[in-house]
């Protein structure tokens, strides 16, 4: 039996049978970890580190990518690791780590160890937008704890030479976010940016970047999220139901 709190709720993700325990008035995960899961470059035997993993959505989904992958998932609010650990363990996938630490301060035992580094970070600066009064929802959606290049930084010296780096993020920062990947010698390789509708512009973008890779950049088709009528399009629908990759 896993503990599910008063205040926590346990959601059904639909893809693999998989089930997560999230708050019910707190943070929960959105749509952007589900593309960032499937967009990502993931083969058998891969060791993945998930970067600010909350309650454990990315390796969650990781699992129905390929067979015998080796996950850590790094969480620096406490309260999240330990939902994670216990989602997990609702999974019964036990062997998934869960760390609670600061990505920024991982130990040398993890340096050039990881295949894929995968984050969806905070998007937003401390000059942006009003900080929530709730620790947890501020740290999720603010770099309180993590500019965008401390995890690029941490992200180039996790993952070893010719692994992959992904993230999700505001398509508003894309120079800044090529900037730092060419800073810290991690070349982007693939780009596809995500569409709320067909007829607005791109509000969020997915990114894969390899470390020491020669230039060379694919520019992916725009994966748009609604139908003109509010719903999810069917590539969206795939992902959930169908497991499909985000790469086309």
């Amino acid at each position: 039996m896993v503990d599910v709190r008063e205040n926590e709720s346990i959601d059904d993700l639909i893809l693999g049978g998989l089930k997560i325990i999230q708050k019910t008035g707190g943070f929960r995960f959105s749509l952007d970890a589900i593309l960032l899961a499937h967009f990502a470059t993931v083969k058998k035997g891969y060791r993945i580190i998930d970067l600010g993993t909350g309650t454990g959505i990315i390796p969650l989904i990781l699992t129905t990518r390929a067979h015998e992958l080796d996950i850590t998932g790094v969480e620096i609010q406490e309260e999240a690791a330990q939902m994670a650990k216990r989602s997990l363990a609702l999974n019964q996938l036990l062997d998934i780590k869960i760390i609670n630490a600061d990505l920024r301060k991982l130990g040398e035992e993890h340096w050039g160890h990881y295949d894929l580094v995968i984050s969806n970070p905070p998007y937003l600066t401390l000059n942006q937008g009003k900080i929530s009064p709730s620790e947890e929802i501020a740290l999720s959606r603010h770099e309180i704890k993590c500019s965008l290049e401390d995890l690029i930084r941490s992200g180039e010296k996790l993952v070893k030479n010719r692994g992959k780096f992904a993230l999700i993020h505001r398509a508003e920062r894309l120079a800044e976010i090529i900037a730092h990947l060419n800073t810290y010698k991690l070349e982007p390789k693939r780009i596809r940016l995500i569409h709320p509708y067909l007829a607005e512009s791109a509000n969020l973008l997915l990114v894969e970047a390899i470390k020491g890779g020669k230039p060379g950049l694919t520019v992916h088709t725009p994966l748009v999220v609604y139908n003109a009528d509010g719903t999810y399009t069917k590539e969206i629908l795939n992902y959930y139901y169908g497991g499909e990759t985000c790469d086309s």
